[in-house]
């Protein structure tokens, strides 16, 4: 796995502009808008589901996107969703 620094030289090499902004971690997309009053572009959500035969899935959305949890597994081939649970911990991510 590269490291940081790697990535980032890698992106120069390849002529691939970026900036990175550090800020405290954010786990909701309610927090964090100062920080995200400052960037350009979309600022997504992300859901982390597990469905009823035990598959993970991580949806990536826009944060204003309304996500039906009843119609989604039509929509990218699952079986009924629910919230991943933490490792080692009997509540789901919230």
């Amino acid at each position: 796995m590269a490291t940081r620094d790697e990535l980032f030289a890698l992106f120069d090499q390849l002529g691939i502009a970026h900036r990175t902004l550090e800020h405290p971690a954010v786990f909701r997309v309610g927090e964090g808008e100062e920080i995200k009053a400052g960037l350009p572009g979309g600022h997504t959500k992300n859901l982390f589901l597990k469905d009823a035969k035990d598959r993970l899935w991580l949806i990536s959305a826009l944060q204003d996107t309304r996500i039906d949890l009843k119609r989604l597994p039509a929509v990218i081939g699952s079986a009924k969703l629910s919230f991943g649970r933490r490792s080692g911990c009997s509540r789901p991510w919230r």
